[in-house]
């Protein structure tokens, strides 16, 4: 438990300070752990039996990330396409194992991930993006905190039992109230409004832990209990920024899409 405290103290400290100072920081910051989790899963299929292309993996990630970051920059549609091409070019060249399955899942994953991930970097650099960042990442470790709490003392009922057999409907609902009520306390400090936190924060609450369930279905493909050993207590990077992948998509998409 003190390894694990002491880790997370350091975890905050190094997402504070880049989420604090915005920008290429921030970015920077995003880019690296995108590339990380990019990485695990990458072993993880690899210890499933399958050889994905750990570079085209990579290759996705980034063009993922800077399609949704910079989407304003003309020659990303050509990079992911000649990553597509060269991807399939280069597979075709391996008659042995499971071309098909390895080209999807190198491609599949990296893209996955870096499209996620570059949404947490896009709501940075909204109108009060400092405040929707907060509630990305901030209601998601307190969701993700309730439904421990709540489910270690009251979970009976399983949630999705093939895919992350602790998780409970109890501690899911603990979640969602504890986001509820971040939601609440950010309303009522931030210029978002009460009515945009509480929403938000609520959507995160729901649909956070998609990400925490995915991150459990390529596990359970690799017979692992952790993405990796990268952080003491904690495991690899996948696993503290699972379900922070799907907050950050639907805070983005609920700032900018929405009428508020």
């Amino acid at each position: 438990m003190r390894t694990r405290v002491i880790s997370g103290a350091l975890i905050g400290v190094v997402t504070i300070i880049p989420g604090l100072l915005g920008g290429l920081w921030f970015t920077s910051l995003v880019v690296l752990v995108a590339l990380l989790t990019t990485y695990e899963v990458n072993v993880m299929m690899q210890m499933s039996g399958f050889k994905p292309s750990l570079i085209f993996s990579l290759a996705a990630a980034l063009a993922s990330f800077a399609f949704v970051r910079f989407p304003t920059l003309p020659f990303i549609p050509a990079i992911a396409t000649v990553l597509l091409f060269a991807s399939i070019a280069m597979q075709m060249r391996h008659r042995q194992g499971q071309p098909i399955a390895d080209w999807a899942i190198a491609i599949a994953s990296g893209a996955y991930l870096g499209w996620t991930s570059g949404h947490i970097a896009a709501v940075r650099e909204l109108d009060n993006g400092l405040w929707w960042l907060l509630i990305a990442i901030g209601i998601t470790w307190l969701a993700d905190s309730g439904a421990y709490l709540v489910g270690k003392r009251f979970g009976k009922r399983k949630l999705a039992p093939s895919l992350s057999p602790k998780k409970t409907w109890e501690g899911y609902f603990g979640g969602v109230g504890a986001a509820v009520l971040g939601g609440i306390v950010i309303g009522l400090v931030s210029p978002l409004g009460m009515m945009n936190s509480v929403i938000a924060s609520l959507l995160v609450g729901i649909f956070g832990t998609l990400g925490d369930l995915v991150e459990s279905m390529f596990k359970r493909q690799a017979h692992s209990k952790d993405s990796g050993r990268l952080i003491p207590g904690h495991g690899g990077a996948f696993d503290r920024v699972d379900s922070l992948l799907w907050a950050g998509v639907i805070v983005f998409y609920y700032a900018t899409l929405l009428p508020h």
